[in-house]
């Protein structure tokens, strides 16, 4: 009887704990309150990441690259941005290995590969799948038929307004096609 009491009342404390939010596609995710901040839309969309708490990993990737300048930018952007949480998820070897200054160049690919040159919303998206071209050349599929997606990763914190276009947060680095040189 204690045993019950004590699992009832340990569930009901992580429920109340953390609001639970259900993605469009029913997959349940946590997210604490005060881990997220309301942004202000009027900002541009370095501005408005940065006022979310939930890029410090990209935006930090974006200054080391100069690639702030060009998401200050007129627009309209789409970012679908990693968030801490995604970055946290990558080994810390590849983590370090992408950071540092000698990869550079790999480590704004890579960034320019969550860029794509319009505005990519929910409502936009919605009931159909495309395939855009992302900054860096490449195409990203974007599926709106089951919430929003990009590459299949769920798009878990969904339009966020800037100025110059729309956040939209994943928990995941896209990896972006490797090109193979023929030995022909």
């Amino acid at each position: 009887m204690i045993g019950s009491i004590s699992r009832a009342a340990l569930v009901a404390l992580l429920l109340t704990a953390a609001p639970v939010a259900t993605a469009q596609t029913g997959d349940r995710f946590l997210i604490a309150i005060s881990e997220t901040n309301t942004p202000n839309p009027q900002g541009d969309l370095i501005d408005v990441a940065a006022a979310s708490g939930q890029f410090t990993y990209f935006l930090d990737a974006v200054e080391q690259t100069g690639y702030a300048e060009t998401l200050r930018g007129e627009g309209p952007f789409t970012i679908f941005a990693p968030t801490d949480d995604a970055f946290r998820a990558m080994s810390e070897r590849e983590r370090t290995r992408l950071f540092a200054p000698e990869n550079r160049d790999e480590l704004l690919a890579l960034l320019a590969y969550h860029v794509v040159d319009e505005q990519v919303t929910s409502a936009s998206a919605l009931g159909r799948m495309t395939r855009e071209e992302a900054s860096n050349g490449y195409n990203v599929t974007i599926d709106g038929r089951d919430g929003l997606r990009v590459n299949d990763e769920l798009v878990v914190m969904p339009d966020i307004a800037a100025s110059n276009g729309v956040i939209q947060g994943i928990n995941a680095v896209l990896s972006p096609p490797v090109m193979v040189a023929s030995l022909n």
